[in-house]
């Protein structure tokens, strides 16, 4: 299992940056698991191609206006991100055709998760709205619980295996 979290936003842009920040606090967050790539996307979109390459899950954390309450986390996973608001985020539109690229190249992640925060603000400015601020450490964990359910497939995966193996 290849797991990287890719951060996308723009940190010009209020609380369209919140997975850049998020991606920071991940990066120094000693539980997540070392194999685990860390990739801050920002806005480069189709640029990110070859860093995701030969990834087999990929969880993403932006900012992602469905029309909810500022601050509300949501989940997006495979099927579900076809239906996601792409005219509202430049790099949302970049997200899904880096997807669509990387499923041309047949090199698409087996499982792709979003994690999205409902920003307040996308006026230009260079600290999140006190709302969104406040849920970055909601869209954390909820990024840390998910790495921690994929290392657990992949433990239970691998035992799986070594008891096959053991049995013949």
């Amino acid at each position: 299992m290849n797991i990287a979290v890719l951060g996308l936003g723009n940190l010009m842009l209020t609380d369209d940056g919140i997975g850049i920040h998020a991606i920071r606090m991940l990066s120094v967050d000693s539980r997540v698991p070392r194999n685990v790539q860390i990739i801050e996307g920002g806005t480069l979109g189709l640029d990110l191609l070859h860093s995701l390459r030969e990834v087999t899950h990929l969880l993403a954390v932006d900012a992602v206006d469905t029309g909810a309450a500022p601050g509300t986390l949501s989940r997006f996973a495979d099927a579900e991100l076809t239906g996601l608001p792409i005219a509202k985020s430049v790099h949302l539109l970049g997200f899904a055709d880096l997807l669509g690229s990387l499923r041309l190249l047949e090199d698409a992640p087996l499982e792709v998760v979003l994690l999205g925060l409902q920003p307040k603000s996308t006026d230009w400015g260079v600290t999140l709205s006190p709302i969104v601020d406040a849920a970055l450490h909601d869209l954390v964990e909820a990024a840390l619980d998910q790495l921690s359910y994929w290392q657990e497939v992949s433990r239970s995966s691998q035992e799986l295996c070594n008891f096959r193996s053991q049995s013949e």
